[in-house]
């Protein structure tokens, strides 16, 4: 019997027996899959059926480092999902250089505004870690919301609450210090709350200097002042001496 499912299984018809393929590094499908994508601020609160509308024409990638995705100015006809791996937005300077916006991770999505607005991207975007992505046309999911005004009216209320969360972490982030920022940036990515801890920086430190708002330059100053708090960089790795006592020093410097 044939599989009646279409490229993306986000909830499996009866008799299936499609290997999924199509996701070789990304081994969840099915409800797995589909509780991952909803959990997107996109798509909160949307019942499996309209997900499954609004993703009529998504289809699963797998790309190595340094896959270009998208260049500033060219169509918006689709936006990406994270499944693995890691994707820079960046713009680029008169004088050639990179200017990092972002860096989007598991799971999280990137390119909506653009292709709502059925305009093109104003950035470029390309896979700094072998990633897996769901790439969601805009054909089925704009046709979704034209004939599905609540579903459009509840998605548009979950990006305005994202929006607003997100503007509040950017208020909140231009108050903090530069060696405050990388320290709840490297706490963020412990579950320790005393005692020493070894974190993995997800990605290079010129990133991590875009990440957190900072120069690239500056980075080696506040690497400089978080040794006198104890942390220390070797390569990738940064080892936090006592992790209470950063989380102490970061709450005094909040007020």
């Amino acid at each position: 019997m044939s599989c009646p499912c279409r490229q993306i299984c986000l909830v499996p018809k009866p008799n299936c027996t499609r290997a999924h393929g199509d996701l070789p590094r990304h081994r969840t499908a099915g409800p797995q899959l589909a509780a991952q994508v909803m959990s997107l601020p996109l798509f909160g609160g949307l019942e499996h059926h309209v997900l499954e509308r609004l993703m009529n024409d998504a289809s699963a990638l797998t790309c190595e480092r340094r896959t270009l995705l998208f260049s500033a100015g060219t169509k918006a006809d689709c936006f990406y999902i994270v499944l693995d791996g890691q994707v820079k937005l960046f713009a680029l300077t008169p004088d050639g250089r990179e200017s990092i916006v972002e860096v989007f991770t598991p799971i999280s999505s990137f390119g909506e505004a653009a292709m709502l607005s059925q305009g093109s991207f104003p950035l470029h975007a390309e896979v700094i870690e072998d990633a897996t992505l769901i790439r969601v046309g805009r054909r089925a999911f704009l046709a979704t919301l034209r004939s599905d005004h609540e579903v459009a009216y509840r998605m548009l209320t979950s990006m305005c609450r994202w929006h607003q969360r997100l503007s509040s972490e950017i208020q909140h982030l231009k108050q903090q210090a530069p060696w405050q920022r990388v320290a709840e940036f490297l706490l963020a990515l412990t579950e320790a709350r005393e005692g020493e801890a070894v974190v993995a920086l997800p990605f290079n430190k010129e990133i991590l200097a875009s990440r957190v708002g900072i120069r690239r330059e500056s980075l080696s100053r506040v690497l400089a002042r978080l040794r006198e708090l104890g942390v220390r960089t070797e390569g990738n790795a940064v080892r936090i001496d006592d992790v209470g006592n950063l989380r102490r020093m970061c709450a005094l410097a909040s007020g």
